[in-house]
């Protein structure tokens, strides 16, 4: 019948492939409206809709197997609670790809300042910080794979944010910014700070004594402990070292 198309022509009209047409119809979901004694697959209006119908659950996510279901017993409320389950699954990914283009960004320009400054000391504004604490360790430990694991759960996306390491009554902090209730608040304030990155640990150590001795040296006043904070994302850039940033304010 001329008003009937071919299973290759279905596939050109709905941009889809003849697999996943012969698919569906292995699944019961789609049949052609009826077979030539040649064996090819005919379709007509009704198949073409059905197949629309198809095609939109399926990229609504709803499985194949749950198709025909859907096709057979839905009613009109089912088909809206389905509409918005997937509205608030497409508006939550939509608010992850916003999360996850401001890390862009921020990865981006805290790499081109990096590669556009000297290692010296620097001053700089910086606003106030909240900061939640994850757990505590002595000073004189060192940080190891199983201390992580053992403080689970981690703050959530917890290496692609900064990581503050706070000395207090002979402890260190590892602390995170949050908008939760916080537990330290680093206020807002002028800072002394540079940018230094290492391959071993003693080297922290050897930073946070020069960083002494020039705050001396320019008769700045430290209004605060010295701060720690890991940048572990800007590692991405040199795999073999660790990034970090040192501060203390000053007046």
């Amino acid at each position: 019948m001329k008003e009937h198309i071919t299973i290759s022509q279905l596939s050109q009209l709905m941009n889809v492939s003849v697999h996943q047409l012969r698919y569906f119809e292995e699944k019961g979901i789609l049949y052609p409206s009826y077979t030539e004694k040649n064996q090819y697959r005919m379709y007509g209006l009704h198949e073409i809709y059905r197949l629309s119908h198809i095609l939109l659950l399926r990229k609504l996510n709803i499985p194949v197997g749950q198709i025909e279901e859907c096709l057979t017993s839905y009613a009109a409320d089912d088909y809206n609670q389905l509409l918005e389950n997937s509205l608030q699954r497409v508006q939550d990914e939509i608010a992850n790809l916003k999360l996850l283009e401001q890390f862009i960004h921020k990865v981006l320009k805290e790499h081109h300042n990096l590669t556009h400054q000297d290692n010296e000391y620097q001053i700089r504004l910086l606003g106030t910080r909240h900061l939640k604490l994850w757990f505590a360790f002595e000073n004189d430990q060192e940080l190891t794979a199983r201390d992580l694991f053992e403080q689970r759960p981690a703050p959530p996306q917890l290496f692609e944010n900064d990581l503050h390491y706070l000395s207090d009554s002979g402890q260190v902090k590892l602390c995170y910014e949050t908008t939760d209730p916080a537990d330290y608040i680093l206020e807002e304030g002028s800072y002394l700070y540079k940018h230094f990155s290492v391959t071993e640990d003693d080297e922290i150590e050897y930073e946070i004594q020069q960083l002494q001795r020039y705050a001396a040296e320019q008769q700045y006043e430290c209004l605060s402990k010295i701060i720690l904070v890991e940048k572990s994302y800007l590692s991405m850039f040199d795999n073999n070292k660790l990034q970090y940033e040192i501060q203390v304010s000053v007046k």
